[in-house]
This record gives C-alpha cells, structure tokens and sequence, in this order.
C-alpha cells in the first residue's frame, strides 16, 4: 500500500445536461459514456489514481454508474445550489476526515478526457505551495472548476454561499481581493506543459461537443 499523499478528489456529478436535450440519460452528464464507460467511471479512475479517496457529490435520487471501490458518494444538500454549493458538501466530508486532507482536487464530471498529468501537477502545487486555492488559467480565464482546494477554505465558501452568490469565479475574485496571498496561479504554459491537447478543460456542455468527443475514437480501455 503506497503512503498517504495528503490530498482527496472531489468530483462533481449532479450537472442534468439540459443543453443536451434528449441526449442524456436519467443520470445525467455522469451517465454519459464514452468508449462504452461512463463519464463518471472514467474520470473518478483518473483522480483516484493520484489522490488518496476521491468523494463524487450527486444530487439526491441522482441514478450514479458504477465506480471502483472506495469512492464515497455524497449527495447534494441544496439540490440546484449550483457547482460551489456541492463544493460545500463535498469538502465538508473530505474535512471531517482525521487527519483532515491537506488539499483537494476539484472537477466536474463533464470533462471525461482530463488525464492524471493534470491532477497530479495541481495536487503536487497545493502540496508543495499550502495554497489554499490552486488555480489553473486557460484562454485568459481561471479555471476555478478544475483546482485544488484545501479545506480550511470551507468557511469562505459557506459565507459566500449564505450571502445568495453562487458563482465560483466571484469567490475567487473576493478572495483575491482580500487575501491574494491564498491564491496560486497555474500558468496556461504550465497547464499545456502537460495538458498540450487541451483535454482537461473540454467540456461536454452541447450536441457538438459530444459528438467532437466521439470523433475521437478512444479504445475503452484507454484513460
């Protein structure tokens, strides 16, 4: 058994997919398969194999494909809080932990091709940094949704949350604002340095996009 790294995954599932219409099965994007595996299955083996547990936050009732032993499913207290409020939830879990994870690795469940370069260069920063917020930037914007997060910014978040707000990106900025020294930036060179293809920030959101995604012709066994 390898030693503990220090850090968890927090994936989130419970997105429906409404731009996909008819598209979408009855779990929503998590269902999605891609090479005959789902969406969910293929991303939760991505981090797990670079984290210590990974945590998937579903929505309540939300039908959620089969995944590898020992991930924890968390279901969402404020079903259509939006992505930060199933933040909340699931960090809340991965702090309760003892001892609590020193950083957690944060995606959606709609990017299926994010590889473990990408998870094991963020989790290796918060790490290395203590950060509390390590944060990529692509095409000039931070990509607040695929990040490493640490727990003790959980009081942040539920605060943001109770003032009504629900965007990420606005939790961010206050932070920056207040306290830019919690704050690490991923450069988009640095991101590309092992993410060339862009694939960890492709995100299945419409038809095109999922049909550009089965384009790619990816055997089922392949990450």
């Amino acid at each position: 058994m390898s030693p503990p790294r220090g850090a968890v995954g927090i994936v989130l599932a419970g997105g429906r997919g409404r731009r996909l219409a008819g598209g979408v099965p009855l779990g929503g994007k998590a269902a999605l398969e891609l090479a005959g595996r789902s969406f969910l299955e293929r991303i939760v083996s991505t981090v797990a194999a670079e984290v210590d547990q990974v945590i998937v936050v579903a929505a309540p009732g939300q039908a959620v494909p089969a995944l590898p032993d020992g991930v924890e499913i968390v279901r969402d207290s404020e079903p259509g809080g939006g992505p930060l409020a199933g933040l909340r939830d699931g960090l809340a879990v991965a702090a309760g932990r003892t001892p609590p994870p020193r950083t957690a690795f944060v995606c959606a469940c709609d990017a299926p091709l994010l590889g473990r370069a990408v998870v094991r260069l963020l989790v290796g920063r918060g790490l290395v940094t203590g950060a509390a917020w390590v944060v990529p930037e692509c095409d000039g914007h931070p990509q607040v949704l695929l990040s490493a997060i640490a727990p003790s910014l959980l009081p942040r978040i539920a605060a943001y949350l109770a003032t009504g707000r629900r965007d990420p990106r606005g939790l961010l900025a206050m932070i920056d604002a207040e306290a830019p020294g919690l704050v690490v930036r991923v450069t988009a060179a640095e991101l590309a340095a092992v993410d060339p293809a862009g694939d960890a920030v492709f995100d299945v959101d419409a038809p095109p996009d999922l049909a550009r995604l089965h384009r790619r012709g990816i055997p089922p066994s392949a990450p």
